[in-house]
C-alpha cells in the first residue's frame, strides 16, 4: 500500500529533500492521523489514531483506487462554535483538519470496504480479490 496525499502538521520540504524524506520515511513532520497497516493473506487492514474525534467528523471515501481518510468540513466549525460556548479559559487540545491517502493494491477488493470505530482508533478493512492458481486447461484439438 502506497502512500499518496499526505497532509502534516508543519509544511513540507521541498524539491530534491522530499525524495530522501519519502524514502527514509520523513522524521520532520507528523502524518494526521497517525497509522499502522498490516496485511495477510485474506486482508490489508489500517488502524488511524482519531482520539478526540467522533464517527460523524470522520469520512472514508474510496475513489479510483485510492482510499481518504479526512476530517469533515463541518467539524472544524462546530468545534469553534463548542468552545466559543463554554467561556474556554486555556485551549491546549489541538485537533487539526486532515486528509491522508492511500493508494489500494491491484488485489485490493475495494467494494467491499469496512471501518469501524473503538476507542480512538478507526480499523479500515480492505479484503484481498483470492486469485485462483492457473490450473491445468485441455485443448481438444479436431482433426
Amino acid at each position: 500500500m502506497r502512500y499518496v496525499i499526505t497532509r502534516t502538521a508543519a509544511p513540507r520540504l521541498s524539491g530534491f529533500d522530499t525524495f530522501f524524506s519519502d524514502f527514509f520515511g520523513d522524521t520532520a513532520t507528523r502524518k494526521i492521523p497517525p497509522v499502522d497497516i498490516y496485511e495477510d493473506e485474506r486482508e490489508y487492514t489500517i488502524e488511524a489514531e482519531i482520539a478526540g474525534y467522533s464517527e460523524n467528523d470522520i469520512s472514508v471515501t474510496m475513489k479510483d483506487g485510492v482510499l481518504t481518510i479526512s476530517s469533515e468540513e463541518s467539524w472544524k466549525e462546530r468545534r469553534a462554535r463548542e468552545k466559543e460556548a463554554k467561556n474556554m479559559i486555556i485551549s491546549e487540545i489541538k485537533l487539526p483538519e486532515f486528509s491522508r491517502s492511500f493508494k489500494l493494491p491491484e488485489d485490493a477488493d475495494s467494494a467491499r470496504v469496512e471501518a469501524e470505530s473503538r476507542n480512538g482508533v478507526l480499523f479500515i478493512t480492505i479484503p484481498r480479490i483470492r486469485k485462483t492458481a492457473p490450473g491445468k486447461i485441455e485443448i481438444k484439438i479436431n482433426g
